[in-house]
């Protein structure tokens, strides 16, 4: 899905000149195992464009699944509450 859309989003970012900083206010585990994570991640996102040059800031919550591969932990998934 991100694949078939990600060409269109990043011309239309672009465009409008569209900058967005994230910085990770908070976390916590919301579950762990041997071989998967789950964390909670709050995160601030400073975000301007050509029509709102002021800086906003937006506040997301993320929950991301890392497993382990190859004994590296990697983001199996990432989702927006």
């Amino acid at each position: 899905m991100y694949s078939r859309s990600s060409s269109q989003l990043e011309q239309m970012l672009v465009d409008n000149n569209a900058t967005s900083m994230g910085t990770v206010a908070d976390a916590a585990v919301r579950s762990a195992a041997d071989d998967e994570v789950v964390v909670l991640l709050f995160v601030d996102r400073t975000i301007t464009n050509a029509a709102s040059p002021k800086p906003r800031v937006d506040r997301s919550r993320v929950v991301m699944t890392l497993d382990i591969v190859d004994g590296r932990w990697l983001v199996d998934r990432a989702d927006l509450l």
